[in-house]
């Protein structure tokens, strides 16, 4: 498991040849969330660019892994990204939160997600993942399994989650 760090930084990213200016934040090796009302559906290839606070830019890649679009205020609206590929400023960044940070700059090869898991290296593996159908709702919620203790909520509507 990878921990988090919780961060707002701007970011610029380019979805289906279009540019968009947003905020990202909960930061880790393989992802980040962008938080934007311009979201795109999964599977989304995008091109990240994130203004660090010490005034450099680091350039990522990623897939769209979940997209949020919602009229609840209290709730993100955004996009959960899959890092495919991020730069040694990025890793830089990390370090800053997690000293064991020691990957170096690379490219995790993105593929469908059945098959993801066989043709990525083990520090690339995908967390277990399970879906819980809101009681309220009636939508499918995937939800991280380490997360299950933290209290899950509904993307849709906010209620509470039960495995």
């Amino acid at each position: 498991m990878h921990e988090r760090f919780v961060r707002r930084l701007e970011t610029e990213f380019v979805g289906e040849g279009k540019n968009y200016r947003a905020i990202s934040s909960d930061f880790s090796r393989y992802g980040l969330f962008i938080r934007t009302n311009h979201a795109f559906v999964p599977g989304t290839e995008l091109d990240i660019a994130i203004h660090l606070p010490d005034g450099t830019l680091c350039r990522l890649k990623g897939l769209v892994r979940r997209a949020i679009k919602t009229p609840i205020v209290s709730l993100k609206n955004g996009m959960g990204i899959e890092l495919t590929s991020r730069d040694t400023n990025y890793v830089k960044f990390l370090k800053e939160f997690d000293p064991t940070e020691t990957e170096e700059p690379c490219s995790f090869t993105a593929h469908a997600p059945s098959q993801a898991d066989a043709r990525k290296p083990d520090h690339c593996a995908s967390p277990e993942f399970v879906i819980i159908a809101c009681k309220e709702c009636g939508v499918r919620n995937k939800v991280r399994s380490e997360r299950l203790s933290h209290g899950p909520r509904c993307g849709k509507c906010g209620c509470p989650l039960s495995p």
